[in-house]
């Protein structure tokens, strides 16, 4: 009874999920910013958890601080993109080089700027505080960075990539049928841990079987959605499509482990409770925080296969 009660919520709150990614990700086809703003809010609340999951190691560590400076330097990308395109995006006619020069301005203008910022932040902290603040000033940057990287990523891809937005719907369902892929394969026929130190819930079966699903979503996605807007011939589209997928997947799991690995050093079970039955904002986006950074750097290199 409790397990299915227990299922029921998992369910429940699933569907809650799955609505609100729709109505935010479906209008950034002809809204970019509706896309953005979901990140944002998703930002903030990844920093504000993992913040607070750190801070039990370093408690020094100011979560509104993380929070908000992720936030700040994600949406530093926004001063690399052309003006005229906030409202719409790229135009699908724009020539396959904006994915360099564009994309790379976007992430450039958030690097380099935010690497200046923060030593000179944590370096006020210390000053004020001490030197006994470096390691909590280190764990408050790398919080930061990692936080603030899906958020520019998005950013980058909608603004900064021909058929940005399609490359970004791949990445979201990348993570999804990763995921599912690896959890139903592994409860069938999971025998061989894949990091028992880390998730020992993970098996290479389930790891598999996550690449298996991966492949036929890009077997069928890239050559139809992708390939024929950026002029892909139909056999470099399967060819990039299988071998994006195999890359695609394996980074999706290795941000899953990651967030595992950051769960099991602070001693909790998830993230937080905001959605009953799934943890918090970060354990669902945890294979997205690494998907969209992975799947931005495949989109600037395709234009290297037409």
């Amino acid at each position: 009874m409790k397990i299915n009660r227990e299922l029921r919520i998992r369910i429940v709150t699933a569907i809650i999920y799955v609505a609100i990614m729709i109505t935010f990700i479906v209008p950034g086809l002809w809204v970019p910013s509706m896309t953005v703003l979901l990140c944002t809010v998703v930002t903030f609340l990844t920093g504000l958890e993992k913040s607070k999951a750190v801070k039990l190691r370093f408690e020094g560590v100011s979560t509104w601080f993380v929070a908000v400076a992720s936030v700040f330097a994600g949406l530093l990308g926004f001063l690399g993109i052309d003006g005229k395109t906030f409202l719409r995006g790229l135009s699908l006619t724009v020539s396959l080089f904006a994915n360099t020069f564009v994309a790379l301005r976007i992430v450039g203008y958030f690097a380099l700027i935010l690497l200046l910022l923060l030593p000179l932040v944590g370096l006020v902290r210390m000053w004020r505080r001490g030197a006994d603040m470096y390691l909590t000033a280190v764990a408050e940057t790398v919080l930061i960075i990692s936080t603030a990287l899906p958020l520019v990523s998005v950013i980058a891809l909608l603004y900064g990539i021909k058929c940005g937005w399609h490359w970004l719907v791949l990445a979201v369902l990348t993570a999804w049928i990763s995921d599912t892929a690896a959890y139903f394969v592994g409860k069938l026929f999971g025998r061989m841990k894949f990091s028992p130190a880390l998730s020992p819930n993970k098996t290479w079966e389930g790891t598999i079987g996550g690449i298996g699903g991966t492949i036929i979503l890009y077997l069928i996605y890239f050559p139809l959605v992708i390939g024929k807007r950026m002029g892909f011939t139909t056999g470099i589209s399967l060819a990039f499509a299988v071998i994006a997928a195999v890359f695609m997947s394996t980074v999706s799991t290795l941000g899953d482990i990651r967030s595992s690995a950051l769960k099991r050093w602070c001693g909790i079970k998830d993230f937080g409770s905001l959605l009953p039955g799934h943890g918090g904002v970060s354990d669902r986006f945890d294979s997205l925080s690494t998907a969209m950074p992975a799947m931005l750097l495949l989109s600037i290199l395709s234009q290297f296969f037409v």
